[in-house]
């Protein structure tokens, strides 16, 4: 991390020029587009040395020898500390978040689904939502959905009216009726019974079960942080996986390669989410989250209160992102979130 101590206000300044154009292209950028972009009385020689400089402090790097610079991790970390207090959305946008938001709902389920996809909608990013769900949840029933080879889909029905999808992979492809089996004595220790007692009965059959059964139990189990975990729950919503406007970076096949088993390992980002609940706003950026599959993008989150519940609100998208955007909105959309009213009937 940079001493801010030894960098100075110009310094910061050229930095802030850097990063709001590159957001803005996708190019790297020059001395020249700076002192024309925002006519600025230094000359080109001057910044080119303030270019330098920051590059030298990690802050800034060249993709290529002749190239202009281009913001590091470090250098968006600085600028996201520098931005302040959120700017104001503007009027258009704040009451496009004030019309889909601000009514009475009747599920925290559906404040997710609605905000997750105004996020998208208006960042072109990943939009993400999480609330802490209903507290006396019981298990109804568990079923898995067999899919192609391996693989299957655990669907987990909780009263009242809530419903968890995971994705597992066996380690043989199974034939449909020793999966109802085992599906049928999961259910005949976890039906009925409350969401935290899950884990505990499930482990439990894990020590009695043996040959085929085991394997199927052990890939339900694997899920347990998700499917029994009871506070919450999350949606997502990412509108761009096919027309990828604004999204040059999911060209990479790695990126879109990580960003495809996000949204598939439900279990990966909900963990994530949990994890910053404490704090009101957070931002990391691409090595700081700590997750492999995290490692090229940017996480945005911003707490929520209702009347009826707390949660989180978030934006994932690459690390070049538009932060002064996403966090206004996500300031504004917890803002009007906070006169919601969720009756769960």
């Amino acid at each position: 991390m940079v001493d801010k101590n030894l960098i100075s206000p110009d310094e910061i300044r050229i930095l802030r020029n850097v990063v709001d154009l590159f957001v803005q292209s996708g190019e790297p950028v020059s001395s020249r587009t700076i002192k024309s972009r925002f006519r600025l009385a230094e000359s080109t020689a001057h910044i080119r040395g303030v270019l330098h400089r920051l590059e030298e402090m990690g802050l800034l790097c060249k993709p290529h020898i002749s190239a202009g610079r281009i913001p590091t991790d470090r250098g968006y970390r600085l600028y996201v500390d520098e931005i302040g207090a959120a700017n104001a959305l503007s009027r258009p946008i704040a009451e496009r978040v004030r019309r889909r938001v601000v009514q009475d709902w009747n599920d925290v389920r559906d404040v997710m689904a609605i905000t997750s996809q105004l996020l998208s909608e208006l960042t072109n990013y990943m939009g993400l939502s999480m609330g802490i769900m209903h507290s006396h949840s019981v298990v109804e029933r568990l079923a898995i959905v067999q899919l192609e080879a391996r693989g299957g889909l655990i669907v987990l029905s909780l009263l009242p009216g809530m419903v968890r999808k995971v994705y597992v992979e066996f380690s043989e492809d199974y034939p449909s009726y020793v999966v109802d089996r085992a599906v049928r004595m999961i259910n005949e220790r976890i039906a009925g019974h409350p969401l935290d007692q899950a884990p505990e009965r499930l482990e439990a059959f894990l020590r009695e079960a043996a040959g085929i059964d085991r394997d199927i139990v052990e890939a339900v189990s694997r899920e347990s942080g998700y499917l029994f975990d009871w506070p919450y729950d999350y949606e997502y919503c990412y509108m761009g996986i096919e027309k990828q406007v604004g999204n040059q970076e999911l060209k990479s096949p790695k990126m879109l390669q990580n960003l495809l088993r996000l949204m598939g390992e439900r279990s990966i980002m909900l963990n994530v989410l949990k994890g910053r609940m404490t704090e009101n706003v957070s931002v990391t950026i691409g090595s700081e989250n700590k997750v492999r599959e995290l490692e090229d993008f940017a996480v945005v989150t911003r707490r929520f209160r209702t009347a009826d519940c707390d949660g989180l609100l978030g934006v994932l998208g690459p690390t070049r992102m538009a932060y002064r955007l996403v966090l206004a909105l996500l300031d504004r959309t917890a803002e009007e979130l906070h006169h919601v009213h969720i009756s769960e009937e």
